[in-house]
Order: C-alpha cells, then structure tokens, then sequence
C-alpha cells in the first residue's frame, strides 16, 4: 500500500470516527451532524446490497439489463424505507450504533473463537503457515494461544460496549466505542508483536506487510 493511500485511510478513519462522536453527544437529534451520521451508516449498507444482488443475478446468467432493474429495485426500496424511518434514525441513533458495536465484535470473536475446536486450525496459525510452512511446534502452540487471545478481546469489548451503554453516558460510551477503538485494536497488535519477539526471540518474525499479505492469501482457508 502506498503511503498516499495509507493516509487518505487514515484521514477517512479519523473523519468516520469523529462525525460519528459528534453526532451521538450533540443533543440535537436532528441536528446536521447527526443527519450526516445516518447518511455514513446507511449508504455504504445500501451500495453493499445494490452489489449483492447484481452478483447474484450476474451469477444466474441474467443479462445487464437485468442487473440494473435488479440493482435499482434494492436502491429504491432503500430509499423508500430510509425516508419512512428516517426520525427513528435520528432519535434512536445511539441504538444503531451499539447494535453495530456489539455485532461487528462479536462477528470477529466468532471469526477466531470458531476455529479453535472441532479439529480446526487456529486461524492466526493458518495465517503464520502461509509464511513459515514448517514452522517449529513451540511457534504453532504460541499461535494458539495468540488466537484465543484475539477471541477474548472482541469478547470483552461486547462485555464492556454494552456494560458502558447501559451504566455510564453516551458521551462516554462514544469515546470507548468510537474514538479509543482503533487505538485498542492497534496496541493489541503492538501488544502481541512485543510477545511474540519475547516468546520466540531465535524465529523470524513477518513483517507487517507479509502479515497483511498472509491474511489475504489465507482468509479462504480460514
């Protein structure tokens, strides 16, 4: 990746995270703030369904034609059903994005938590096999235990979302859920990287980009 590209993500990250804080302490609920909120939920949801269902009917060897009325049909369902909810969005905001907190978090627990019985593969030791093939039984142990670690921080942050919604103020519930994830998310990396050299100081250790490559070579097998 670029460095371009990486700071226009970041810059798209900070402005998602702080028009989402924004518009969840503002009072107002009908303030443009939290208008413009809605708006960054909904249509990337909207634009992912129109996609969906085009592939789908792409898939059933349907002509263009088809693809556009197909794709058009969901747009304008979306809108309809957008404009007729429209208040609801707006009043009930904070709802919306706990429900899109804990399930996305969840998702992820499930993602690790899934592999680790049955006879699957831990999925970190999935990833690190497609650097290191023969790699020792003490680093594919380690792996393990790395993935269960990644399960119990998406466990917790469901636990903790829902235990600050409920208990404390949304201001603060915000700055948990939106401002402090993704520095979390990022020291849980560094977290396990300094591990990782401590465990296994004799192994070498992939590079963030071999580690971005080997999650996208191995996410199908995971």
């Amino acid at each position: 990746m670029s460095v371009v590209k990486i700071v226009l993500t970041v810059l798209a990250i900070a402005a998602y995270v702080a028009l989402s804080h924004a518009a969840l302490v503002i009072e107002d609920a009908f303030s443009i703030w939290r208008q413009l909120a809605v708006l960054m939920l909904i249509v990337p949801i909207v634009g992912f369904a129109c996609w969906g269902v085009v592939m789908a009917i792409r898939s059933a060897g349907f002509g263009r034609a088809l693809q556009l009325a197909g794709g058009g049909a969901v747009a304008a369902f979306s809108v309809w059903l957008t404009a007729d909810f429209w208040v609801t969005l707006l009043t009930r905001l904070d709802w919306i994005y706990l429900i899109q907190h804990v399930a996305a978090n969840s998702m992820l627990c499930w993602f690790f938590l899934q592999t680790l019985y049955g006879g699957r593969t831990p999925a970190i030791t999935t990833i690190a096999r497609t650097i290191h093939p023969d790699m020792p039984d003490s680093v594919a142990r380690y792996t393990r235990k790395v993935t269960v670690a990644w399960s119990v921080f998406f466990a917790l942050q469901v636990l903790v979302s829902l235990a600050i919604f409920y208990f404390a103020s949304i201001e603060t519930w915000s700055m948990f859920a939106n401002v402090l994830n993704w520095p979390m998310i990022i020291l849980m990396f560094a977290g396990e990287y300094a591990c990782r050299k401590r465990c296994n100081p004799d192994f070498r250790h992939a590079t963030i980009r071999e580690s971005v490559s080997a999650y996208l070579n191995s996410r199908n097998k995971i």
